[in-house]
């Protein structure tokens, strides 16, 4: 098992250094600070792969301040619960976004089998749903006054479109640790308008780790992790840290591969009070591309509640590098 983390620690590093000297700063599938949070949202192995449920909702709001509130705007919801008869997990994910004119929503089942490996647990993920996107061209500029036919009239004519949505996932944990790998658009769905077929949503491919440190003073705990998106055409990394002062105050810091620099702070309760398994969490993203001087930056909100269906309300204080 030794060597089998000491391949995963090489492989996330020679992704890092490829990362650092790429110049693929691409917008891919919408993106979110608080992606550790609700990770089922892309990678559905994570279903069961810890004792207790979650359901979380995280709202974002891209680019603030650009003129006719026109900034990306996403909303996830997921939630999941553990199945331990069977050593499985399931999940709905549900993924709004608006962009412009468009108008994407998603909704998809999870799956996942967990598998005892070695010292750790290696869950196998799939999902299976459908997407809808459509448009609303009613109040659409054009640079040059005229329209756009072919928008308009291949795209835009009809009112929306749905396809078929698959994705596929590996998540492995053990102890503090952990290292996933997901498949999302697997099956790469396309648009069919009268006029003929349009490529529309590619195959992403998602690497993420994540490390729960306890440094020498018992009230703080650090929580380093990573994600990397790509279509292999273009790529998207984040990077974070994020601490807990005393299992309650969250505080951190995240940076992004289009040079976004995040602040986190928020809140958890894990005291076996009545707000146990609660928590809340505000991430402000500061824009320091060229965008940056045109918006007011990016704000994403997200709460959660950690479940458990199988111990008493008293025993319910949850701990992993998931959820902090």
């Amino acid at each position: 098992m030794e060597r089998l983390f000491s391949l995963i620690r090489k492989i996330f590093v020679s992704v890092c250094v490829f990362l650092i000297f790429t110049d693929a700063f691409a917008q891919l599938n919408p993106r979110s600070t608080l992606y550790a949070f609700h990770q089922s949202s892309y990678n559905p192995a994570i279903c069961g792969a810890y004792d207790f449920g979650s359901a979380s909702l995280v709202m974002r709001k891209q680019y603030m301040g650009f003129e006719d509130k026109s900034g990306p705007a996403s909303t996830w919801f997921d939630v999941s619960m553990p199945i331990k008869s069977v050593k499985s997990g399931v999940g709905l994910s549900v993924i709004q976004t608006k962009e412009g004119f468009e108008k994407r929503v998603s909704a998809k089942l999870n799956y996942a089998y967990q598998l005892e490996l070695g010292a750790g647990t290696l869950g196998l993920g799939l999902s299976a749903g459908l997407n809808s996107v459509g448009w609303d061209l009613s109040e659409a500029v054009y640079p040059d006054g005229s329209s756009d036919n072919f928008v308009e009239t291949t795209v835009a004519s009809q009112e929306r479109f749905s396809n078929l949505l698959l994705g596929f996932g590996l998540f492995y944990h053990r102890g503090g640790l952990y290292a996933a790998a997901a498949i999302t658009e697997l099956n790469e769905p396309a648009l069919k308008p009268d006029a003929g077929k349009v490529d529309y949503l590619k195959r992403h491919y998602w690497l993420s780790c994540g490390y729960e440190y306890q440094t020498t003073s018992p009230k703080w705990t650090l929580y380093p992790a990573m994600t990397i998106k790509t279509t292999f055409s273009d790529v998207q990394a984040s990077f974070d840290c994020r601490a807990v002062y005393d299992n309650f105050i969250i505080g951190g810091l995240s940076y992004t591969s289009s040079h976004d620099i995040s602040l986190n702070v928020g809140v958890q309760f894990k005291d076996g009070s009545k707000f146990d398994g609660l928590r809340t969490i505000f991430s402000y993203d500061i824009v320091t591309s060229k965008l940056g001087g045109e918006s007011a930056g990016n704000l994403e909100v997200m709460v959660s509640y950690d479940f458990n269906l199988f111990v008493e309300k008293e025993n319910k204080t949850y701990k992993s590098v998931r959820f902090l």
